[in-house]
């Protein structure tokens, strides 16, 4: 019997992303890997004819000249005082998955995006292409890529490799990867100690160990 993934501390009830940052924390803590997340480039839309201006605080004279204030104190400060015209945030669509570093003691790449489902199944349709491409590229020089797969209901994570991708939907047909063939064929990741939550580097390893860097000795089979 397989052993479930269980969040513990501070990040009981968060998201999956936070678990994974405070993974990799622990990950840099431990001079095991240096591993980020990417921002979200973008741009924020102007009103026809607004002037392009810096954020104006109309700061209240009783406000003593040496408090210092944080970034939510201003916006509420400014929201207060009726400075602050909120803009429209668009974000733009980015090739390169949301995780990004290397691993030691080689300084490896690695890549990948984090993906979270309530389903039994994941559907490769929501998988952007120009993403595919980024990690298949990546891929081809040696890094490891591909994604971070939460099956919420199952409490379980796995690490999808982008060379099984292509190869998972050529062999099969099926355009999405069923929970089944996480558990049957990949390593499921466990909680390590402290802080590491999500221990997915052991996990790549015990799989890259099975198959290989390229997961050619991975048979899938046809539907």
């Amino acid at each position: 019997m397989k052993a479930t993934l269980k969040r513990r501390g501070a990040d009981v009830g968060s998201g999956f992303q936070a678990a994974i940052n405070t993974s990799n924390a622990a990950y840099a803590q431990a001079e095991r890997a240096f591993i980020t997340r990417k921002s979200i480039p973008g741009k924020y839309l102007m009103n026809r004819g607004e002037q392009r201006r810096g954020l104006s605080i109309p700061l209240s004279g009783n406000l003593p000249v040496s408090q210092s204030l944080t970034g939510a104190q201003l916006i509420a400060l400014t929201k207060e005082k009726g400075g602050l015209a909120q803009r429209e945030f668009v974000p733009e669509s980015k090739a390169e998955p949301d995780y990004g570093g290397a691993v030691a003691p080689n300084g490896r790449a690695i890549f990948y995006d984090a993906k979270t489902t309530q389903r039994d199944r994941l559907d490769l349709d929501n998988l952007h292409p120009h993403q595919i491409y980024f990690l298949e590229c990546m891929a081809t020089t040696g890094a490891i890529s591909g994604f971070l797969v939460e099956f919420s209901t199952h409490k379980k994570a796995f690490f999808l490799p982008i060379q099984l991708v292509r190869r998972y939907c050529h062999t099969t047909g099926y355009k999405s990867v069923p929970y089944r063939f996480f558990e049957h064929h990949l390593v499921p990741v466990q909680a390590g100690k402290g802080l590491l939550i999500f221990d997915y580097l052991t996990a790549i390893e015990k799989q890259e160990e099975l198959y290989g860097q390229d997961y050619a000795s991975l048979i899938i089979a046809s539907k």
